[in-house]
């Protein structure tokens, strides 16, 4: 699967659950990432946002951790699930939240590989792939502060709300 295919995949997904009143929940409790209640991020940043409909962003649909960070579980995955310490071989797709790229893993290229945890990546990134499973696809929304911050990068804008697709490829 391609992440260009991943796009209908998240309309329909976005579509089935935008239907489910109360918002939607991991299968398994225990796949959920683990809060950090230190880690409280400011009210309201990436819920003032606007998300471009390609990226089918249903902040309802959604489960907000205490750092501001959504996510939802489009394919939960059946294997190893990350935790802190282990290495983790990840695909993706980061967007801003008008819709535009700014980076992916090419197909046919081999996955990021990270040590969760290790603040090799955006905070978002180690927060958020907590409790993902071999084989998941989770959608994240990431406020600037758990991003890219008041610095941005050369793609990415300063105090940028990003939005990322992940696919967990391993963990080892």
């Amino acid at each position: 699967m391609t992440f260009r295919s991943l796009r209908p995949l998240l309309a329909a997904a976005a579509l089935g659950v935008a239907a489910c009143a109360g918002g939607a929940r991991p299968a398994d409790p225990a796949a959920a990432p683990a809060a950090d209640p230190s880690l409280a991020g400011p009210q309201g940043e990436v819920e003032r946002t606007t998300f471009a409909p390609d990226l089918n962003v249903v902040l309802l649909a959604m489960t907000r951790l205490p750092t501001g960070i959504y996510y939802r579980d489009i394919d939960i995955g059946t294997g190893v699930p990350a935790a802190p310490g282990r290495e983790v071989l990840v695909s993706y797709v980061a967007n801003l939240a008008d819709g535009t790229e700014v980076d992916r893993t090419e197909p046919g290229a081999r996955p990021l590989a990270f040590t969760v945890g290790d603040g090799v990546v955006i905070r978002g990134w180690d927060l958020g792939v907590r409790g993902m499973r071999v084989g998941g696809t989770r959608q994240l929304v990431v406020p600037s502060r758990y991003a890219y911050g008041t610095r941005g990068t050369a793609k990415v804008p300063p105090n940028a709300v990003m939005v990322f697709v992940l696919r967990l490829d391993g963990v080892r």
